[in-house]
């Protein structure tokens, strides 16, 4: 059996996990990049604030509004199409939201609305492809392991692509570049032989509520909202205690020191085999995450905060996985993409959500209260994980593209001993 990094090294190994792994690094890469960007265009076009916040708000109501029906159409009629007519959309909106800014106000808030909307689903589709592919169980872990570091990797390496490409142009041509690559990273993955072989599953349900009929799913994606709410503090938090420690330099340090504790962690993780399953090992990720989350509060200069930070980051990555992981099996037949798509979306809404609480909590009581109440969230999340252990574990065992919405089967099944994994 492989163990320690060869884990890593042996699924890249696999013919149908190289290539979307390549493309997901290049489609991704710029999503943290593109927000940046325009917003410095913006400003830099001469928009104020205000202005620029609608602009950016209509993009992400874009990526709100047709998220869930871009998901849709490829759980019914596959990967590749979508993929392509995404990848052509995106990049050539945003190229006309850069230069429609000086232009009728109306135009541009369309256009960036559209370029929001068509984000080609790179995330979306290599998640459901680990979900569905023919991986053995420990390979399947490791790949969600992969999907968490590189997510770490995205926050680190868009802002430092961006740095790059300020010193060689403007802000636009780093937000045409980001939507350039965003689509390239679209059409490499719809050429890929394991999204051409994807198929599309019928579903039980052709309703409006869709992937939304799983309640195991609901469950993981307000475990996820409150995971998501534990990180919103963050950007506010730690600029306030660098503030505070008159170093306020130090923001992007401290982010990098986490995103590096992130990437251990998630090798750590997906290098190892776990006895336990998913299920069992959901709550005990959310009280070392919960954990790791109260270790800021014991920080006294940037160096034992960058430390804490780093400690928080290595308890991300495993607790992303299980949750990837979890979300595979709990999508009921025929919504897996769109299961995903909710993922994002709850991740958007808790962190937005633990930003603005946190920026409350911060102007009357200090730096510490953002991290108080990123270990609140923490605390509910786990409380919510161990009440639900017994069905989270049902739906592990299910598997991937066989979940069953264990409510509307049996209420008994999801408490049932029975289901309880051979230790």
């Amino acid at each position: 059996m492989s163990t320690g990094v060869s884990r890593f090294t042996d699924l890249l190994r696999h013919r149908l996990v190289q290539k979307p792994v390549l493309w997901g690094v290049i489609g991704r890469l710029p999503l943290y990049l593109v927000s940046l960007s325009l917003t410095l265009h913006l400003l830099d076009e001469g928009l104020g604030y205000a202005s620029a916040g609608i602009v950016l708000a209509a993009y992400t109501v874009g990526t709100a509004t047709f998220g869930p029906v871009i998901a849709r159409r490829i759980d019914r009629h596959g990967q590749p199409t979508i993929l392509v007519l995404t990848a052509i959309v995106h990049p050539l909106a945003l190229v006309g939201s850069v230069y429609a800014v000086s232009g009728p106000w109306a135009l541009e808030l369309l256009l960036t609305f559209v370029a929001g909307g068509t984000i080609p689903p790179v995330s979306q589709v290599i998640r459901a492809l680990w979900s569905t592919l023919p991986l053995s169980r420990d390979e399947r872990s490791t790949a969600y392991s992969l999907e968490s570091i590189l997510a770490e990797l995205f926050v680190i390496g868009g802002p430092l692509l961006l740095s790059l490409l300020l010193m060689l142009g403007d802000a636009g041509t780093a937000t045409v570049v980001g939507g350039v690559l965003a689509g390239l990273g679209g059409l490499g993955l719809a050429t890929t032989k394991a999204s051409r072989q994807w198929k599309p599953e019928p579903a039980a349900h052709r309703d409006l509520l869709g992937a939304l009929r799983s309640r195991p799913l609901l469950i993981l994606l307000l475990l996820i909202a409150l995971s998501a709410l534990s990180l919103g503090v963050l950007n506010l938090a730690l600029a306030a205690f660098t503030e505070h420690h008159g170093s306020a330099g130090d923001v992007g340090f401290l982010f990098g020191a986490s995103g590096v504790g992130g990437a251990i962690g998630g090798l750590w993780f997906g290098s190892r085999s776990f006895a336990a399953s998913k299920g069992h090992q959901l709550p005990l990720a959310c009280v070392a995450f919960t954990l790791a989350a109260a270790a800021p509060l014991l920080a006294w200069d940037t160096w034992s905060m960058a430390v804490a930070m780093a400690l928080l980051g290595s308890s991300i990555a495993p607790l992303t996985a299980i949750l990837y992981e979890l979300v595979g099996s709990a999508a009921l037949q025929g919504t897996v993409s769109e299961a995903f798509t909710w993922v994002l979306t709850a991740t958007t809404a808790g962190g937005a959500v633990g930003s603005q609480l946190a920026g409350v909590l911060i102007g009357r009581f200090g730096w510490s209260a953002g991290f108080v109440l990123a270990v609140l969230s923490g605390c509910c999340a786990t409380l919510l994980a161990f009440a639900v252990r017994h069905r989270m574990v049902a739906v592990a065992e299910a598997g991937p593209s066989r979940a069953v919405d264990t409510d509307s089967a049996s209420t008994s099944t999801s408490t049932s001993t029975s289901l309880e994994p051979d230790k």
